[in-house]
């Protein structure tokens, strides 16, 4: 938008139809007479409609944002818009939302009400973590049946925050108090081996296994009451995570370690509600930081910040310096969740020795996400000769992965590997399934 005023579409047929009289009056000193009294009605009136538009000042702004933003999650930004003379205009807004948050749309429309408030939201979508301002708000103010648009920009910045997924946690919040797992794929049942212990009582929800219901409560209370059972505390979790080439490869809308880094949070947040001590360890071709595992909400605020400006390096993974690393500053036998990329085994060979090197103490996960191009170029139909090409590479490539996680698994080293975008479920379903089996 620009500043000052724009005219309406019926102001400028108007004009039009008075150049048009201006030039017929050169045949009819009459039609001259006319025009100029045609023009002398269209500034009274053009003027009178520009009077009742409000001025630049008097306006209150406010806008209304996530605190932080969320990795990867769409989010609503509110702006509101108030002024008293405005009240029953039009106005649309245009917010100078940072080109990174992908806001959409960029101009909303409404109408002032009664009180001179015109409220109107519009949509982000933030695939990068990091620092945005936003800037100033363009508002555009006109009458129905009017012959000006007033508009002002009105100065607004605020700096905002692109921060790992938050929102997918306090989305599972409610579920984990009331004992349920929600995400997509989350089991119910105990598998055999859980190692679990009474942890209350709860009323029952369509969907509850119906072998833990309590019967003497039921009947004391006159409705379905559920036994509530918890798996063993106090065990550690070590997230180790790649920050090397393989993983500023994109995945979908996000990166690879985008992905990583939202799963590490929702892991960290799950195994920290489940009693468990997590820590946290970064690296490329060395150690870029190292969190010691410790329970509390303090441990949880250390490694979203950590999250928060991890970076990717275009350099080669140090397996070896990083899992000794890891065995040497954590004693106790922990579930190590290393976070990485998994090629074929030539390529991933220091990968799984140090994998199956560190799965003599500890229980070790190696977690990778699949690009969802690859799988779509090798499930797709084939119905051309560079399709065949296509299919044949896209297969190749996942042979490939999947040798390595045998390797892998022969040596007593779990593996997940799941599509970029079901990563952190995944992820997290794996971690309850294994403490339910007391494998730690």
């Amino acid at each position: 938008m620009v500043r000052g005023l724009a005219p309406q579409p019926k102001l400028i047929w108007a004009v039009a139809i008075g150049a048009g009289l201006i030039a017929l009056a050169v045949a009819s000193p009459l039609l001259g007479f006319v025009a100029v009294v045609y023009h002398l009605g269209l500034v009274i009136v053009a003027g009178r409609d520009l009077a009742l538009l409000p001025g630049r000042s008097g306006y209150v702004l406010r806008r209304t944002v996530p605190e932080p933003f969320s990795l990867g999650e769409p989010e609503d930004v509110t702006v509101v818009v108030q002024n008293p003379a405005a009240a029953g205009l039009f106005g649309k807004v245009a917010d100078h939302a940072p080109d990174a948050l992908r806001a959409t749309p960029r101009q909303v429309a409404g109408r002032f009400d009664a009180g001179g408030v015109l409220k109107i939201a519009y949509r982000t979508y933030s695939p990068k973590r990091g620092a945005y301002v936003f800037g100033p708000i363009d508002l555009q103010v006109w009458r129905d049946e009017g012959w000006w648009r007033r508009q002002v920009r009105l100065a607004q910045p605020e700096e905002v925050a692109v921060f790992p997924n938050v929102v997918a946690i306090k989305r599972i919040q409610l579920s984990l108090r009331r004992g349920l797992r929600a995400m997509v794929g989350m089991r119910r049942a105990r598998p055999p081996g859980a190692s679990t212990a009474f942890a209350g009582l709860r009323d029952y929800v369509r969907g509850d296994d119906i072998r833990r219901v309590s019967w003497t409560a039921t009947a004391r209370r006159d409705r379905p009451v559920m036994v509530e059972v918890e798996a063993e505390r106090g065990q550690q979790v070590i997230i180790a995570l790649d920050c090397g080439r393989l993983m500023t490869a994109p995945a979908g809308d996000l990166d690879k370690l985008d992905h990583a880094v939202n799963a590490a949070l929702m892991l960290a947040w799950v195994a920290q509600a489940f009693g468990d001590r997590v820590g946290m360890m970064t690296f490329d071709d060395r150690v870029t930081g190292f969190i010691k595992p410790e329970r509390g909400t303090a441990q949880l605020r250390r490694i979203t910040e950590a999250l928060y400006s991890v970076k990717s390096e275009y350099v080669e993974p140090d397996f070896g310096h990083a899992m000794t690393h890891l065995a040497l500053r954590v004693g106790r036998r922990s579930m190590v969740v290393l976070l990485t990329d998994v090629q074929d085994p030539e390529a991933s060979r220091e990968l799984v020795a140090h994998a199956l090197r560190l799965a003599a103490r500890h229980l070790v996960l190696v977690v990778a996400m699949s690009d969802p191009s690859v799988l779509s170029a090798r499930d797709g139909p084939i119905n051309s000769t560079n399709r065949a090409y296509e299919w044949a590479a896209a297969e190749e490539f996942v042979s490939s992965r999947r040798e390595s996680f045998e390797l892998l698994r022969r040596g007593g080293v779990l593996g997940l590997d799941v599509v970029a975008g079901k990563l952190s479920p995944s992820l997290v379903e794996r971690y309850l399934e294994l403490k339910e089996r007391a494998l730690l």
